[in-house]
């Protein structure tokens, strides 16, 4: 059964970097996950050579260690194409978001029901690997039928558990990018 946790848990914490990365009206660090930058002959992610904070729901601000940063920093996030404008004040690169229309949210709700949806299947075929091999080991005598059918109990439990978890984390998120 710790298999099945376990690889429950991957599956959780990457619907939850998936999520994180799907852009709403609100600000989430997460944006700026796919962002490299070359720095020191190496293309990272800008949180490995900046400070980044959400001071509100609507703005991001980078702070560089380096200074000279600032400018690349800019122009890295112009280069991905992810629908900001960078404005540098200072030492520090501001990102604010704007607003969504009602015809987007309804395209990023769905995205997000479909994220959700992969992650439900995603758990469904870890139940069914797990009862196939429950199956087997009736079939080698490793295990009785009556602990077969126990197993399967509490496997059933766990999976109605992670798959009503993925739905309030949907209702959530729904909220959040119909909210405004």
């Amino acid at each position: 059964m710790t298999e099945f946790q376990k690889n429950a848990e991957k599956i959780m914490g990457n619907l939850k970097e998936e999520l994180g990365k799907i852009r709403t009206s609100r600000a989430s660090e997460g944006i700026l996950d796919t962002v490299t930058i070359p720095y020191y002959g190496q293309e990272s992610p800008i949180k490995s050579c900046a400070a980044i904070n959400v001071p509100n729901a609507k703005t991001i601000e980078i702070h560089p260690w380096d200074i000279k940063m600032t400018q690349v920093i800019a122009n890295a996030i112009l280069k991905a194409n992810i629908g900001f404008t960078p404005q540098i004040i200072g030492n520090a690169v501001r990102l604010t978001m704007p607003p969504m229309t009602g015809e987007r949210r309804e395209q990023v709700s769905k995205i997000v029901g479909s994220v959700c949806e992969e992650h439900k299947v995603s758990i469904r075929n870890l139940r069914r690997k797990k009862l196939s091999e429950l199956a087997e080991q009736e079939k080698e005598k490793e295990i009785s039928k009556d602990q077969r059918h126990g197993v399967e109990k509490e496997l059933q439990k766990s999976v109605d558990i992670i798959i009503k978890t993925i739905d309030e984390i949907f209702t959530k998120k729904e909220k959040e990018i119909m909210a405004e």
